[in-house]
């Protein structure tokens, strides 16, 4: 809409002010002059109503006979917020406001309190003083800052106009209602519509109950994510607003009609370094009023008795004493506890005699949602461990929110790098060819915490480049620069806690793999097509193989080699080796704990090798680990939860042991690793090792014992065995090996 027009104003008469000539004149929140100069102003004042203008408030003009002509009558409480003393010269000009402007206040907010600072501990409906408000100074004109008092039930309250909003003339004669101007105003006509939003003044004693009051602004105006430097997670705080904060928008009476409770408590959850802890530190920082109550759960315990609770109560305090003074209107209360796994472990898990842990959790419990509970605080925990909390504390009306804080996508990578590069940016030490997508694209699974120490990675780097050791330590003269390779080589040096095991699959794959046939082909073709499978499907979000052979086969290079192509942000190899010197129910825990830490990844692969050796399966007995044995049965068969999905690649040497133990029917499918049983699939993996000319292959081929089934690794073996001396007698070194091998 148009920006209002500038009223006009008229001939300026000189007048000395000085007191009304009655108390009770005071509460109209007019100015007045004698009958005479009435008469005088009166065909110059506007159509609309009777204003004037004084020293750039607008005030509506009274007459009356107990004001000396060439007077005009303020208030002290007018004469206070206009700056005039009394006897002082003023100009007195009529006010003329155009009708076809946006002069009608359509939203108007006030603060009030006590105009005698001694009262206290009245209780005022606000829907009553909106009634007063509305039959006493309906027409009149308002001018932000104004301070105007009422008489209310007896007793004398100061306004002071906070907030003005017009409305169009034209819209506001609408019966549906009328729209308001896209701008704030300074002043406007006060009329039977007005919107009135009633606050009390910061400090008063007074107590306000009932509708119109004004919500309490809990949000900082201007803020971003990335200026608080959080990244990545956007979506996270779209639903904690929604959740915990939308309420807290609207005014109370609205929520009360709506016959809902706030949310009181939110508990953040994820992996170690994913932005827990800087999320909930940052919320201060977007709101407005007290500033957050942050507190490390181990710092609540306390040896003393009793002191352990007491320092919980105390967290409350404040919001208790705000809460009795305001109720629905204090202010938001945050309390943050951080590693809140510490202190609210599951009721009688420990046997420690002290029952401390269980005393604590119960006062929690108590001052969240207790026979007193408080509907101004927000109470925010943070954990990695979510399966460690009681679970009472967990249900609606206490930690009711639960937020996952995962691992950044790629868009919320760029984010966190942005935010970690900032100051290079800022300061040209980063040079031009970094490329942030890239890295971004490249950094799978990284945390935000992994990324800054990527960051740091590089810029580490960069600055060993600018000093000279061989002439003593000295920092070489020149401008310091970050470049694409000292990111290339940090991400050679930092590695992801989620990402892959790429070293431990290197070992399995140390000889790569020799295709030596069509059956080899055809299962990294199936391989890959499962691979695909998981990464596109919607319907099939959990994928489980069994590689099944003779050892040295090749399962477990296969294994490695499906997994690594893949492309998966988490790839895992749970192995034998991995698991020695475990506890069994150690083992049970490594197991489950890659599986968990599985579920924190979009798309995840991982790798459980040799099943007989991780079952502890001998056939003395036989015997086995039922504990195990019962994890991996569970674990193989559950699909991960929504949003995630997983291909699970497992190996074994006996496939008629797995069908035994019921584990082979949680497998999907289950594919035979092949032997090599042809001259020519010998030949073909002579060709790959090299371990004669080309010339002597079909010759050296003949040594292939007919109706024998090799396993590649022991071919592999007798190989290296004939490499071994001289190079004279290198087919007779082989042949000698294959046979003790085959």
């Amino acid at each position: 809409m148009a920006a209002p027009a500038k009223p006009q104003t008229g001939q300026k008469f000189p007048m000395k002010t000085t007191k009304l000539p009655a108390d009770e004149l005071a509460l109209t929140n007019k100015v007045y002059i004698s009958p005479e100069d009435f008469k005088i102003l009166k065909p110059t004042l506007s159509t609309l109503g009777e204003y004037v203008l004084v020293k750039d408030f607008v005030f509506t003009l009274g007459e009356h006979k107990g004001v000396a002509k060439g007077l005009i009558g303020l208030s002290s409480v007018q004469r206070r917020f206009v700056l005039v003393s009394l006897g002082e010269q003023l100009d007195v000009a009529p006010f003329l406001p155009s009708a076809d402007t946006n002069i009608y206040i359509g939203s108007f907010t006030v603060e009030v309190d006590y105009l005698s600072k001694n009262k206290k501990g009245d209780e005022f409906k606000t829907e009553d003083i909106v009634k007063v408000l509305l039959r006493e100074f309906t027409n009149q004109f308002f001018t932000l800052e104004q301070r105007f008092v009422v008489d209310f039930m007896g007793v004398n309250l100061e306004f002071r106009v906070k907030g003005i909003e017009n409305v169009n003339l034209n819209s506001m004669l609408k019966t549906e209602g009328y729209e308001p101007v896209s701008e704030k105003a300074t002043r406007g006509i006060f009329h039977g519509k007005t919107q009135i939003v009633i606050e009390k003044a910061q400090g008063s004693l007074l107590k306000l109950v009932g509708g119109n009051q004004a919500a309490p602004v809990i949000f900082r105006p201007k803020w971003n994510f990335e200026s608080m430097g959080i990244g990545g997670l956007d979506k996270e705080f779209s639903d904690i607003f929604r959740r915990a904060f939308a309420s807290r928008v609207f005014p109370p009476d609205i929520i009360t009609k709506l016959g809902i409770k706030h949310v009181k408590g939110m508990l953040l959850y994820g992996p170690p370094g994913t932005g827990k802890t800087l999320m909930a530190r940052q919320i201060g920082k977007m709101l407005n009023g007290k500033e957050p109550v942050i507190v490390n759960g181990p710092e609540i315990l306390n040896k003393y008795v009793g002191q352990s609770e007491e320092n919980i109560r105390n967290l409350f305090k404040a919001a208790e004493i705000e809460y009795k003074e305001k109720a629905e209107y204090s202010d938001l209360h945050i309390i943050i506890f951080d590693e809140i796994d510490a202190i609210c472990k599951q009721r009688g898990s420990r046997n420690d005699g002290t029952g401390v842990q269980d005393t604590v959790v119960n006062q929690l419990l108590s001052k969240i949602d207790g026979v007193d509970a408080l509907n101004n605080i927000l109470v925010i925990g943070m954990t990695n461990r979510k399966d460690l909390i009681d679970e009472a504390l967990l249900r609606p009306g206490r930690l009711e929110v639960h937020m996952e804080i995962g691992l950044p996508d790629e868009k919320g990578r760029v984010q966190i790098f942005n935010i970690h590069t900032l100051a290079m940016k800022t300061h040209d030490s980063l040079a031009d060819d970094v490329d942030i997508p890239d890295l971004a694209a490249r950094s799978k699974n990284f945390s935000g915490a992994e990324i800054e120490g990527l960051v740091k990675s590089a810029t580490s780097f960069a600055l060993n480049r600018q000093i000279d050791v061989l002439n003593g330590v000295k920092v070489k003269d020149g401008d310091i620069k970050v470049t694409m390779a000292d990111f290339n080589r940090a991400l050679d040096e930092v590695k992801p806690s989620f990402g892959v095991d790429d070293e431990e699959f290197e070992n399995c794959i140390r000889n790569g793999i020799i295709n030596y046939g069509p059956a080899v082909e055809k299962l990294l073709e199936t391989g890959s097509a499962f691979v695909e499978q998981v990464k596109n499907s919607t319907r099939t979000p959990l994928v489980s193989i069994l590689l099944e052979g003779l050892v040295g086969s090749g399962k477990t290079a296969l294994a490695s080699k499906i997994a690594t192509e893949s492309g998966y942000p988490y790839v895992k190899l749970i192995s034998p080796e991995v698991l020695i010197g475990l506890s069994e129910i150690g083992k049970c825990s490594k197991i489950t704990k890659v599986f968990e830490d599985s579920y924190k990844s979009p798309v995840s692969c991982i790798v459980v090798d040799d099943l007989e050796r991780i079952l502890d399966y001998v056939r003395i007995g036989p015997r086995f680990s039922n504990s195990i044995l019962q994890t991996l049965a569970v674990l193989l068969k559950r699909e991960p939860p929504k949003g995630r999905r997983l291909l699970i690649i497992s190996t074994c040497t006996n496939r008629k042991i797995i069908e035994d133990l019921e584990l082979l029917e949680t497998f999907h499918r289950v594919l035979t690793v092949p032997l090599i049983s042809s001259p020519e699939e010998f030949k073909k993996v002579l060709e790959e090792l090299k371990l004669v000319e080309a010339s002597e292959l079909d010759r050296l081929a003949t040594v292939f014992p007919r109706g024998s089934k090799i396993p590649i690794k022991k071919l592999i073996m007798a190989t290296e065995m004939a490499r071994q001396g001289a190079s004279v007698g290198v087919v007779e070194r082989f042949y000698t090996a294959v046979q003790e091998f085959s």
